[in-house]
């Protein structure tokens, strides 16, 4: 007499076998989001402080403004507390930025990271009490320039000097061409922190900021009743000064690529399972 052995089976409510790869496909699931998951990229951020930064004006062509305690950008029609106009307004600005790419050298692994954010965090002064300072909401531009080649200098509303950027060097620094605009901006008109995402779309800029060399900024306006009065890296207290934060990620590693694997013989597993399943 021959005995016949039965393999057990988990019925569904449709009477088939069903439901041992239903679990399989569960647990090939969990598998490869745990994978994913343990090796997802964390983003690490860094907080730059200027190294020089000036303000330029047209109506004074030939005097140079880098150690005020403030800086601005201010259009035409603009005005200070005595509705007087004080004329256009560029704004200089320089960051150096080894330190923040040894920084992400040495968490990811040289050239391993590539950046996904980039901002720049301004105190805004709305009611300026120098009567050089224009007032006013408005729009304006910060542009990525190519020259880094500016210095500073030491002047100051009370005191203007010769020895840094004037306003008739804007055209050496920025003739056309050498400067591409990171995004269009407009002020609060209050006494706050603001934050403005700089645009990593262009390639030249991006490369700019992840070499480690000096990375410099523009600042013109786009109307002309925009008076907008910022702290500089001269402000007295280092928090309200500008500060440029970078965002960056690591490139897809040798890490994640064995979590995927990993889950690649895992979903092979599965099918092999299913397989030896379905003979029973």
């Amino acid at each position: 007499m021959r005995l016949k052995i039965h393999s057990p089976r988990l019925e569904t409510s449709a009477g088939s076998s069903t439901a041992p790869q239903t679990a399989l496909r569960g647990a090939f699931a969990a598998l490869f989001l745990t994978a994913w998951t343990t090796c997802a990229p964390a983003a690490v951020t860094t907080t730059n402080l200027p190294t020089s930064d000036a303000f330029v004006r047209a109506e004074d062509p030939t005097r140079n403004y880098g150690g005020a305690g403030a800086l601005a950008v201010s259009g035409t029609a603009s005005t200070n507390r005595l509705g007087v106009a004080n004329g256009v307004f560029d704004t200089l600005m320089r960051f150096s930025l080894g330190d923040t790419v040894s920084n992400f050298n040495s968490v990811f692994g040289a050239g391993n990271w590539t950046l996904t954010a980039a901002t720049l965090f301004l105190t805004e002064n709305a009611a300026p009490n120098n009567d050089v300072y224009n007032r006013g909401v408005g729009a304006f531009r910060i542009n990525w320039m190519t020259n880094d080649t500016w210095i500073e200098g030491s002047g100051n509303p009370s005191a203007p000097t010769g020895d840094g950027a004037v306003w008739d060097d804007l055209v050496a620094l920025v003739p056309p061409g050498s400067t591409v605009p990171l995004g269009n901006y407009t002020n609060a008109g209050a006494n706050t922190r603001q934050a403005f995402a700089l645009s990593l779309s262009d390639p030249g800029f991006l490369t700019d900021l992840m070499s480690g060399s000096d990375v410099g900024l523009f600042f013109d306006p786009i109307e002309s009743g925009l008076g907008f009065t910022f702290n500089s890296r001269s402000f007295g207290t280092v928090s309200a000064r500008p500060m440029l934060t970078l965002t960056a990620v690591p490139e897809p590693g040798v890490d994640t690529m064995l979590a995927l694997g990993g889950a690649a013989a895992a979903a092979f597993g599965f099918r092999r399972a299913k397989r030896n399943h379905e003979r029973v």
